[in-house]
């Protein structure tokens, strides 16, 4: 054979050859691409003896809780207008649609009153007003005997306090605190009764 061409029988080797280097390339890339799936995910029959093996028992997967069926809203309670009154408490059922505000019955309006009077105590102790707060006080103990937050015989400590700071009126800060768990004034009596004064 003469020249430098490649003879026909050659290219066709030449062609066959390169065909089966892709095929081998083709399923290799295949099979290597599938390779981690297998490798990386245990049999589940692995799952199970290694689980029995722990001896805890495992727990039933949790479930959402259900929520608690909601009563139907009474449609009885509605304004001369027949629109209904906004329910007293948030977790009431509530109408679709537009609502009247529950009314202010006499029982909010004294809370209301003892807020005030709280609000203004605060005030008084907050600039020291000793006079201010006996004042308030009295009202506070006269309109709200109950005392039911636990606060009256506070602000009467913290006005002694203020009045007379030493020895006397710490020592009825500390019988007070222990006593009254359940008040929010037992920081500021620690405040003005406790804590050293600037």
């Amino acid at each position: 054979m003469t020249g430098g061409g490649t003879s026909p029988s050659r290219r066709r080797l030449f062609a066959l050859l390169g065909g089966l280097a892709i095929s081998v390339v083709a399923l290799w890339l295949l099979w290597r691409g599938r390779a981690p799936e297998d490798t990386t995910r245990p049999p589940a029959a692995a799952e199970e003896p290694a689980a029995a093996a722990t001896d805890t028992p495992r727990e039933p997967p949790r479930r959402a809780p259900t929520p608690p069926p909601t009563a139907p809203y009474k449609e009885e309670v509605v304004t001369s207008d027949g629109l209904p009154i906004v329910p007293p408490h948030n977790d009431d059922p509530r109408p679709d649609g537009p609502m009247h505000p529950h009314p202010i019955t006499p029982q909010h309006q004294r809370i209301f009153a003892e807020n005030r009077i709280v609000g203004n105590l605060n005030g008084a102790m907050d600039v020291k007003d000793v006079a201010g707060m006996r004042r308030l006080l009295e009202q506070y103990r006269r309109e709200y005997p109950e005392d039911e937050h636990e606060m009256q015989d506070g602000y009467g400590v913290i006005a002694d306090c203020l009045e007379h700071p030493g020895a006397t009126s710490r020592a009825a800060a500390e019988r007070w605190l222990p006593t009254h768990n359940g008040s929010t004034l037992k920081r500021w009596v620690n405040r003005y009764c406790l804590e050293p004064q600037q």
